[in-house]
């Protein structure tokens, strides 16, 4: 039962990442518009949404790593 919990609560972090990236695109395109860099079109919306990603990927991994130093009497049992 906790791994369907955690396929569940994947899912949601993933829309929700994909949602973000998806906002973060189009604020990018609308703050950029009238600078010299809107000149490269949907680049720079892309590229800011791929930002937005590297930073959660980097959040992620920290909190993995926080979360892994961390054990629980329930991991130990399972080896």
């Amino acid at each position: 039962m906790k791994q369907v919990a955690w396929i569940i609560a994947g899912a949601i972090v993933t829309a929700g990442l994909g949602y973000a990236s998806y906002w973060v695109y189009l604020e990018v395109q609308q703050q950029v518009r009238g600078t010299l860099i809107s000149g490269f079109g949907i680049f720079v919306g892309v590229m800011g949404a791929f930002a937005m990603l590297g930073v959660a990927h980097i959040v992620f991994t920290y909190a993995e790593r926080l979360l892994c130093k961390r054990k629980t009497p329930a991991a130990d049992e399972g080896s």
